[in-house]
């Protein structure tokens, strides 16, 4: 028997089926990038078809591939757990404008959730963490298909870093686009700031940071930049104190998967005092050898500097932030 979760998932499909409530969703943005783009972009294993378990989507951050991040690490744990999951690959390895990435986001909730049967849970890092906050707040009927969301590291208010590389080079910074628009105070972050709700729908939204992340900050004080009004906010070092881990280790942290668990198997998010401290015992999630997971995240580290900061790879470098979309304005 399905559990409610899977039932409300597929009402909320019938919903958003062709020519079931067309109307549902007519005053939401519009996806501008060709179908066929959309469709190549997910990659879903075939245990998602029909799925008896809630899938997880994951979204990867700034300067990555999903098939560069995903199949050798934390999909190989959800596999080791029975998790179906899916992955995207976003254009310009994540590094482009926010908006478009959020097409890609929005298009892969609705076929993954079709695939299922079922609603979903989305695990993000960095701006995968930002991006399922903007694609729920600009398309709320793709709510009801969202059970969870656990955003790790995400840049929900914009990350201070990115300032002082600012004022180093001045009217001659030359940064990808999404950099741009995960900077504090950028016009990307003021649009969505000025929606009230940081965590819209019923769904169960779940934050975890590090205190120890050299990329999105502050990871501190009243207003940490990963942190959601309306979450369970959770903290690596208070669940393993003494824990050195990076921005990009947050990803791979068994804190932050043991934390996507825990959400996936209750109702509403992630409870760190339901999260066994026999984690602390073993950086990695299940599975992963700690020398190999520790060689694959100081690798992708480098291959995402390269690609923001150094243009490498064919990426585009701009000299300022993309215009904030017409419908991120109307509010």
């Amino acid at each position: 028997m399905r559990s409610l979760a899977a039932l409300v998932g597929l009402l909320a499909l019938a919903a958003v089926a062709p020519g079931a409530a067309a109307a549902a969703g007519s005053a939401e943005p519009k996806l501008d990038v060709p179908p066929a783009k959309l469709r190549a972009s997910l990659h879903c294993q075939s245990a998602v078809q029909n799925a008896k378990r809630t899938p997880i989507l994951l979204v990867t951050g700034t300067g990555v591939d999903g098939h560069e991040a995903w199949p050798l690490g934390l999909q190989a744990s959800l596999t080791l757990a029975h998790r179906p999951s899916c992955y995207l690959d976003f254009p310009e390895h994540t590094t482009g404008d926010i908006q478009v990435a959020a097409e890609y986001l929005v298009h892969a909730i609705r076929a993954t959730a079709r695939r299922a049967g079922r609603s979903i849970a989305i695990y993000g890092v960095s701006q995968g963490g930002l991006l399922p906050r903007w694609a729920l707040t600009y398309w709320p009927s793709l709510r009801p298909l969202v059970s969870d969301v656990v955003a790790v590291a995400g840049t929900q208010h914009g990350t201070t870093v990115s300032k002082a590389l600012f004022a180093a080079c001045g009217s001659s910074c030359r940064v990808v686009a999404a950099v741009w628009q995960q900077n504090a105070g950028s016009n990307f972050q003021r649009a969505l700031a000025r929606y009230p709700d940081e965590t819209p729908g019923n769904t169960g939204w779940t934050t975890v940071r590090t205190l120890t992340d050299e990329i999105v900050r502050p990871t501190g004080g009243r207003h940490p930049t990963s942190a959601l009004q309306g979450a369970a906010n959770l903290v690596i070092q208070r669940v393993c104190p003494g824990r050195i881990v990076g921005h990009v280790g947050s990803a791979i942290d068994s804190v932050s998967y043991a934390a996507l668990i825990d959400a996936v198997n209750h109702p509403g998010p992630a409870e760190a005092r339901r999260i066994s401290r026999g984690v602390c015992g073993h950086p990695c999630p299940p599975g992963l050898d700690e020398a190999t997971t520790a060689a694959g995240t100081a690798a992708l580290s480098s291959i995402a500097l390269s690609r923001t900061l150094l243009g490498a790879d064919g990426v585009e470098l701009l000299s300022s932030e993309p215009p904030v979309r017409r419908y991120a304005l109307k509010r």
